[in-house]
């Protein structure tokens, strides 16, 4: 167990709640689980495509599955129309070192390595998982090029949701710039959120309502995705939340993919370059709730939660 080497601020959620949170790991995967009920799984080793899905996809270094309040599943892995999106991850699809191209969102020479562990804990309060992962070529697979730290810290669910606050940096550990981009005319790249596609259909609300149309770049700070288990399961959900002090924020680089798709994409369409030895931060919350955004008052959640920590 270690201490926090950054100082993340927390909005309390569901003070009054009774919690205990306890992790397990496999050596592959760490659960963890909150009162004895899953909470969310850490895939830090690599996790094997299945039957005939090409070997590339094979990848680590992500959340799958995310658990509703309920214990319902709300995220997919390896799903048969976009093999490379996989639960809640973050990836770019049009890096590059120097001038070769570098894409660990669809992994054709490229993957994330889990590093170390920089923080397992869990209590009764909360609970705090950080990690140091790196990326690499194929060909180099142990030649770090980008260092990721990247940590969660989950509170006590309530009766509405659970907030996790996410807290992601990425340092140029190669001797080249390394530039960040979304793919051209689309954007991605950034936190991402694979829903289930056999809890279609979505429903996506924003600041501003609710979003009929997929949408490839939409200015609000926050976005949630609503479904329902079928046939006659619980209807729950995933908000995103920007945290106020992210760069351009509110960036309005939001993507939301009927088929299942949502993304706070930063720096969408506009080229980010790192020097060897600098890094950028991003911070959000996601907010897993029971019933639709309206139901589990997100847009209140995120007044909050921004109100929080703008200072």
């Amino acid at each position: 167990m270690g201490k926090s080497l950054c100082t993340v601020v927390l909005v309390c959620l569901g003070l009054g709640a009774s919690a205990e949170f306890s992790l397990k790991d496999d050596n592959a995967h760490l659960a963890l689980l909150e009162n004895g009920k899953p909470v969310l799984v850490y895939n830090y080793a690599r996790v094997a495509p299945p039957e005939k899905v090409p070997e590339r996809f094979g990848r680590a270094c992500y959340i799958h599955p995310l658990y509703g309040l309920d214990g319902d599943v709300l995220t997919e892995d390896f799903p048969v129309d976009h093999y490379h999106h996989r639960g809640v991850f973050w990836a770019w699809p049009e890096c590059k070192v120097g001038e070769r191209r570098m894409n660990v969102w669809e992994m054709p020479d490229a993957h994330q390595h889990h590093e170390k562990w920089l923080v397992r804990e869990a209590g009764a309060d909360k609970a705090e998982i950080a990690v140091q992962d790196f990326w690499s070529f194929d060909d180099a697979p142990d030649k770090p090029l980008v260092r990721e730290e990247i940590r969660f810290t989950v509170l006590p669910a309530d009766d509405k949701g659970r907030a996790i606050d996410f807290y992601l940096k990425l340092t140029n550990v190669s001797t080249e710039t390394v530039t960040f981009l979304g793919a051209k005319g689309k954007g991605y790249g950034g936190l991402c959120v694979r829903p289930d596609a056999r809890r279609s259909p979505f429903t996506f609300t924003t600041a501003g309502g609710v979003c009929k149309d997929d949408a490839l770049s939409f200015d609000t700070p926050w976005a949630d995705v609503t479904s329902k288990v079928k046939p006659d399961g619980p209807t729950s959900g995933i908000a995103i939340f920007e945290h106020p002090k992210n760069p351009g924020y509110p960036f309005p680089g939001w993507i939301f993919r009927h088929y299942g798709f949502l993304g706070a994409s930063w720096p969408h369409e506009q080229e980010h370059a790192l020097k060897p030895g600098e890094s950028f931060e991003l911070r959000y919350r996601l907010f897993v709730h029971r019933g639709s955004a309206e139901e589990a008052n997100v847009a209140r959640q995120f007044g909050e939660y921004a109100s929080g920590v703008r200072n």
